[in-house]
């Protein structure tokens, strides 16, 4: 997983974001970073989440206020695919991949977590992988 860091990946699709709801006059901007990435990536930890809402709040003082949601920061991704079976959200139509192919490789870190979530979550994966049993050889 180490070679899918994108050193300040956050940061600017974070600020962009930020900008876009100023211009739409948006009063929150969301963001699904959470747990099972703090250990990976430093822009997913609490404390960076903090800081760059602290910023922001700097840099847009006395213009407008606008909250950065992160409701899945302290959340594993089991957790993420338990909540979303509950809000009976389409994981068919979700993507992770890195891969960029018609279907999921099974093989690249984030399907490997993903498929392990499901696992997790005693929830039916429905995603279609290349190699949907990889995932057992390295968790």
């Amino acid at each position: 997983m180490k070679s899918t860091v994108v050193p300040n990946r956050n940061t600017i699709m974070l600020s962009i974001a930020f900008g876009m709801a100023v211009s739409i006059e948006a009063n929150s901007v969301a963001a699904a970073v959470h747990g099972g990435d703090h250990f990976i990536y430093p822009d997913c930890r609490p404390a960076f989440i903090e800081s760059f809402a602290a910023m922001q709040k700097q840099a847009l003082d006395g213009l407008v206020e606008i909250d950065l949601f992160t409701p899945f920061l302290q959340s594993s991704k089991a957790d993420i695919v338990t909540q979303g079976e509950q809000l009976n959200v389409p994981f068919a139509d979700t993507w992770s991949c890195y891969k960029g192919r018609d279907r999921h490789c099974g093989r690249c870190g984030t399907c490997v977590e993903r498929r392990e979530a499901f696992h997790l979550a005693n929830v039916t994966d429905p995603t279609v992988y290349e190699d949907a049993d990889f995932w057992q050889s390295v968790t």
